[in-house]
């Protein structure tokens, strides 16, 4: 007995399956001969659509618990169940989804539960002085009444302000705009990004991926797309199992 995870999958279709077996005779040489998993949907979308061209084991272990949990953990990440791309409809091990109107913040009595709970003394929030406290902590320290003097203070001020005046608005446009900011000269450039930043003077071929067709740069098709593409269904899977 030798229980495993695998992968079929139509590639022209987009649409996959990841499966467990874990029967007492198993070895993963019987996928696909004969094994054909025991899912119905798969069944049926062979039936409809014909034999996968993707088949692969992708982990194996030594007991039933450890392929199963390995499963839910695959299943739970690239949260297959509620995605339109694979034929997983459902999760044994992961509780019942629940939404739509069973969910129990949509029922009309929870909601005026909640209304009512959020105007009690049991929100902080409803207390000035744990909602200054709240607030002051969030807020590098400063309480309602600091912030309101700071905000009354600049109001007093008006025009006078120094970030108010014209020339000084003026002055901190044409340093940002100018030449003078630091990042515009060529040495501060350097000495931001390094002599040997690829990034730095530099303009980089382009190249379409094969799989999302997307138009790239080389350094971001090589790092990010090619066999390491999302859309490359092996790629996504082996770094769900790593």
């Amino acid at each position: 007995m030798q229980p495993y995870t695998y992968l079929i999958g139509w590639t022209k279709l987009g649409i996959s399956y990841y499966g467990v077996r874990y029967s007492h005779d198993c070895t993963p040489s019987d996928l696909w001969n004969p094994y054909k998993t025991s899912s119905q949907h798969v069944k049926q979308f062979i039936v409809e659509h014909g034999e996968p061209d993707v088949i692969q084991i992708r982990k194996t272990f030594t007991d039933t618990q450890s392929a199963c949990l390995w499963e839910n953990r695959v299943l739970k990440r690239m949260k297959v169940v509620s995605s339109d791309k694979w034929l997983n409809k459902h999760d044994s091990m992961a509780p019942p989804i629940i939404s739509g109107e069973a969910h129990h913040n949509k029922r009309p009595e929870a909601r005026a539960r909640q209304r009512a709970l959020m105007k009690t003394d049991f929100n902080p929030m409803s207390n000035p002085e744990s909602r200054a406290k709240i607030t002051g902590d969030k807020n590098g320290g400063k309480t309602l009444e600091s912030r309101e003097k700071q905000r009354q203070n600049q109001l007093a001020l008006g025009d006078k302000h120094h970030t108010k005046r014209p020339e000084e608005r003026e002055r901190r446009r044409q340093r940002i705009l100018g030449d003078k900011h630091h990042f515009k000269k060529p040495e501060n450039k350097i000495k931001i990004l390094g002599e040997n930043n690829h990034f730095f003077g530099k303009k980089h071929k382009r190249k379409v991926c094969e799989y999302c067709n997307k138009d790239v740069s080389v350094p971001g098709y090589i790092q990010w797309h090619g066999a390491k593409c999302k859309s490359n269904l092996t790629s996504l899977v082996a770094n769900t199992d790593r």
